[in-house]
């Protein structure tokens, strides 16, 4: 059976359409199947259709820079995708893949440019879909959301603040109250600590575009342990504590008890990381673990292997909880052991015969 323009009322997109245009259009428009996992759109590709959905589920992702797939977002019946790149004349931005059999209308772009170009009304709707749709992506492609639920993108969106730091302006101090949570959107920051020997603060690192910074104090309740300085004019987004353990926290923070491991072979199935500074591994720690304090954990953790599975520690939860949260953050199957060192039911070492891995 044909596609009558009454059918195409039905969607969103076309319902301002005029009678007319519904009538060519139903006319223009092919239907075609797909099934589960087919990739319809290539991110990167040249734009040749507009798709909307008559049946089944799709899932758009983006490449992000360090190669993973972010899940921007899931299409269903009734909603379309693929205008981006016809609207403004430039290659896939994201990939579209199948996650269900599904049944899809299908527009050509000749046919799209001239529907746009009779209708005003549909092109004001679709680009004003692509303003919130671009905005969306490049939020959800910056580091700490790449793996957050689309669904909580959009909350996250809706509560952080947009910032600008000078250079040399300090965006964070040490030793201050932490109440919110930094992702940079342009700019680079430096890291400062200070400790209790020295007089001036020493740069212990420099965080990039898409980098967040933050979290360690919001975690573990504890004052800020360095201070966070604009190195250029940088922006960053910013969300309060109270968002931040509501929505991100509680999606990159896995908690693993003590009872629920095998102490005699949960080194050949975890990676055990010990998240203190090198004095206090040094003293007691848990047999087989590696020691990466958390200072250094988040650049190290570049190299470590994604299929395996990790614990943090530390003395009692905090700063292994912040270690887990950086690694799964990151992709990394990663679990905080609960309750620490004082907690662990397997061997304990005193001394230092266990690693530890110095900052790169």
């Amino acid at each position: 059976m044909s596609l009558q323009s009454a059918d195409l009322k039905k969607y969103h997109y076309f319902s301002s359409l005029s009678e007319s245009s519904l009538d060519i259009l139903a006319k223009q428009i092919s239907e075609v199947m797909f099934p589960a996992n087919s990739e319809i759109i290539q991110e990167g590709s040249v734009g040749d259709s507009f798709y909307f959905v008559k049946q089944g589920e799709l899932e758009v992702t983006k490449k992000t820079k360090s190669g993973q797939d972010a899940k921007l977002s899931v299409v269903r019946s009734g909603q379309g995708f693929g205008e981006m790149a016809l609207l403004t004349c430039s290659v896939r931005s994201s990939s579209v893949r199948s996650v269900t059999d599904v049944i899809l209308y299908k527009l050509q772009k000749k046919d799209f440019e001239d529907l746009i170009l009779h209708e005003s009304a549909f092109k004001t709707l679709l680009s004003r879909k692509d303003e919130d749709y671009s905005h969306f992506s490049s939020i959800k492609t910056l580091q700490p959301f790449q793996l957050l639920d689309p669904e909580k993108m959009c909350a996250v969106i809706e509560k952080m603040e947009e910032k600008e730091y000078h250079a040399g302006e300090n965006i964070i101090v040490q030793g201050e109250k932490g109440d919110s949570y930094y992702i940079i959107k342009s700019g680079r920051v430096a890291v400062l600590k200070k400790k209790k020997e020295e007089q001036e603060p020493q740069q212990i690192a420099v965080l990039g575009e898409g980098e967040a910074f933050g979290e360690e104090a919001l975690i573990r309740c504890d004052p800020r342990n360095a201070t966070c300085q604009a190195l250029e004019k940088t922006t960053v987004f910013t969300l309060l504590k109270k968002d931040f353990d509501q929505i991100v926290k509680p999606s990159f923070l896995d908690n693993i008890f003590p009872e629920d491991i095998n102490v005699e072979t949960c080194l050949d199935e975890y990676m055990i990381i010990d998240a203190r500074i090198p004095p206090e591994y040094a003293e007691e720690h848990i047999y087989g673990a590696v020691n990466i304090p958390v200072e250094e954990l988040r650049h190290q953790c570049a190299s470590f292997d994604r299929s395996k599975k990790y614990i943090t520690y530390c003395l009692n939860d905090s700063r292994g909880m912040v270690a887990a949260f950086l690694l799964k953050n990151r992709g990394f199957n990663a679990q905080c052991l609960r309750g620490g060192i004082s907690g662990w039911e397997g061997k304990l070492v005193t001394g230092s015969d266990g690693i530890h891995l110095p900052q790169g």
